[in-house]
């Protein structure tokens, strides 16, 4: 098993006192039919994969849809934000902060078994029931979910919009390329008509034997 570090070393060294006892340790069950602490923080961990616990399709309540929007010129997003956004106060993002904090900072070696018991006592140390925790994500997900869904809908409005702009900028250009055609036509025309004419003054000019008009 790699050295562990940090939080997750002390909280490791709470339930494994070698390596090789680590894996035969086993995870502390609930009554009957009910879900230990440990089974609820291991459903957490697995919140987040495309099989993972049923959240709803539908966003909480207090959703605050119209402030989901993502900062304009590439700005890093403030996901804290989008989560108080979407429902959820300080005190339950610190909860799923901490949460994370413990899933992290356990080496990936260690059994799964192990990883839920640590889990399990380090939250309640925290005075943090596992449910908590498995509700704020859920929103979490949720207020995800929607952010993308409103800044989608409304990238799809811009580009709807822009397209409908370029469009009649096209058709301005297409009139105006018409109304160039038109006037180089005419004035093709109007120098022809000219031209013509001028050859008929031109001969009343050569008949008198004047090769050019008199100044006026």
């Amino acid at each position: 098993m790699a050295e562990p570090k940090g939080i997750g070393k002390k909280l490791l060294g709470l339930f494994v006192e070698n390596p090789d006892a680590a894996s035969e340790e086993e995870t502390p069950t609930g009554d009957a039919g009910e879900k230990s602490a440990a089974d609820l923080v291991a459903e957490l961990a697995n919140a987040t994969a495309p099989e993972g616990a049923g959240r709803a399709a539908a966003p909480p309540p207090n959703l605050k849809l119209d402030k989901m929007t993502a900062p304009a010129g590439g700005a890093k997003i403030n996901f804290d934000e989008i989560f108080t956004q979407g429902g959820l106060d300080p005190a339950q993002l610190e909860r799923v902060n901490k949460a994370d904090t413990l899933l992290k900072g356990l080496p990936e070696a260690t059994p799964l078994d192990i990883k839920r018991q640590i889990v399990e006592a380090s939250l309640r140390a925290f005075g943090i029931d596992p449910v908590t925790i498995i509700q704020a994500t859920t929103t979490q997900l949720q207020a995800l979910d929607t952010f993308v869904r409103i800044n989608s809908e409304q990238t799809a409005k811009g580009i709807s919009g822009a397209e409908e702009q370029i469009k009649q900028l096209n058709e301005k250009i297409a009139a105006l390329r018409a109304d160039i055609d038109k006037r180089t036509g005419q004035l093709t025309q109007t120098t022809n008509a000219a031209t013509a004419r001028k050859s008929e003054v031109q001969r009343v000019l050569d008949f008198f034997g004047a090769s050019t008009p008199p100044k006026v």
